[in-house]
Formats: C-alpha cells, sequence, structure tokens
C-alpha cells in the first residue's frame, strides 16, 4: 500500500496571525496534490498564540474532511503548553520526533521519499 506525506517545517518562531496562513496553505497545496498524510514539525515555534490555535483547528478539519491526517511533532515550551491547554492534544496526533510519525510507515515496501517543505510556496 502506497500512502505518500509531506511534512512542513516551519521556520517561524512565533505562530500567530502572520504565520498561520503558511501552514494552511501548504496544507490546501498538499490535499490538492492529493497528499493527505501530513505531519507539521514545530521544532523552530517556541509560541503560539491564538490565531495559531485556530490554524491548527482549520488545517486538522480541512485534513479529516478528505479522510487524511494532520500530525505535529517538535512541540516544545510555551508551544507544547498551548497546545496541551487548548485539548488539541486530544484532537491531534503528536509525536516526540519526526522519526517517531515516520515509523508509522516503515513497514510499507513501496513508501515514497518524503516531502520536505520549509515554505508552503
Amino acid at each position: 500500500m502506497f500512502v505518500p506525506y509531506r511534512i512542513f517545517r516551519p521556520t517561524t518562531r512565533i505562530l500567530s496571525s502572520t504565520s498561520a496562513p503558511d501552514i494552511l496553505h501548504w496544507v490546501t497545496q498538499s490535499l490538492e496534490s492529493n497528499v493527505a498524510c501530513l505531519l507539521l514539525d514545530l521544532q523552530d515555534v517556541m509560541f503560539m498564540d491564538s490565531s495559531g490555535l485556530g490554524a491548527l483547528v482549520i488545517a486538522s478539519k480541512r485534513v479529516k474532511k478528505v479522510g487524511g491526517r494532520l500530525a505535529l511533532c517538535s512541540l516544545s515550551g510555551q508551544a507544547r503548553m498551548a497546545v496541551e491547554m487548548s485539548s488539541l492534544d486530544t484532537i491531534l496526533e503528536i509525536y516526540d520526533t519526526p522519526q517517531d510519525f515516520l515509523q508509522l510507515f516503515s513497514s510499507q515496501d513501496s513508501m515514497r521519499s518524503p516531502h520536505h517543505d520549509s515554505s508552503p510556496s
């Protein structure tokens, strides 16, 4: 079974109203490319406000609508606290590292090379 996936690692340190549209654009672009298994690697994100949390909710709904999955990894500091306090950790899959997420696909023989995105272009 072949399951394509994409990984997006925002380079911003603050996930807010100015950077949240990048995530939504990436999700939309991925879904339009028929890739519905998505990982947001938030290693560089140190702070997340309500706009950032809202973008994660919207992204999750878009992905679930097409039967896909949206996961987060590398959460730390205030960003992790914001996700936990908003209970998003109960709706989103959360992994410690990208490698933990990729283990989901390790048993698949025909796994495609990941699409690592650092910008939503």
